[in-house]
């Protein structure tokens, strides 16, 4: 179990790395607008599993095997670029023929959760930082309890207020979705805007150096 000095320090630390804009902030953000509150919460549902999949793996080692090996790490990269920059794709010609902000054929919110958690999952920075910063607060020694427990009992809070703070991020961009509904001219650009922050993402992460 995890002590109450443990909670104390880590909770602010998580607190504010959730409070940097990333990726997964800003496609909360762009299926809320795009899609409706619902869809904002259950891309942030996705992005918090990711995130606990992340330390679930850290725990296990698999995430220093990124860190030791430069193949592993390149493959990763590769993939979880390519996959947001299809999304950005998608997204993109999906408002090419309409004004319309939602799709013709808008995603379900289990395919939006399944596209956060994998868009999490494939980011290689996640997944560094995860193994770099959620082991500072294992404790060790004599009555400290299991490391692997611990690790997840730390993703999992990590997880936890990632769900709640980017869900209120998307809802809250959702509840600006009916009025665009009314504005049609600013429904292409949003549709763009969206397409271009999953290729952002996907580019920043082919420009991602190891060491950072």
């Amino acid at each position: 179990m995890l002590s109450l000095e443990q909670i104390l320090l880590y909770l602010p630390a998580v607190a504010i790395i959730i409070g940097i804009p990333g990726p997964d902030m800003l496609l909360s953000l762009s299926r809320g607008l795009s899609q409706g509150r619902a869809a904002g919460c259950a891309h942030a549902c996705g992005a918090g599993v990711g995130i606990m999949g992340h330390s679930l793996l850290a725990a296990l080692g698999v995430s220093a095997l990124l860190t030791a090996s430069e193949t592993a790490f390149w493959i990763m990269k590769l993939v979880g670029a390519a996959y947001l920059i299809y999304l950005g794709v998608q997204q993109w010609r999906s408002g090419a023929g309409s004004i319309g902000l939602v799709p013709a054929k808008p995603a379900s919110w289990w395919q939006i959760f399944m596209r956060g958690v994998l868009s999490n999952l494939l980011n290689p920075k996640v997944a560094l930082f995860v193994l770099a910063f959620v082991p500072q607060f294992v404790r060790a020694g004599e009555g400290a309890g299991s490391p692997l427990v611990q690790m997840l009992l730390l993703g999992a809070i990590f997880s936890v207020l990632t769900i709640i703070a980017y869900s209120a991020l998307g809802a809250a961009a959702g509840s600006v979705n009916r009025w665009l509904a009314t504005h049609p001219g600013w429904l292409r650009g949003v549709n763009r805007g969206s397409a271009g922050l999953f290729m952002a993402s996907g580019t920043a992460i082919l420009l991602l150096d190891r060491r950072a």
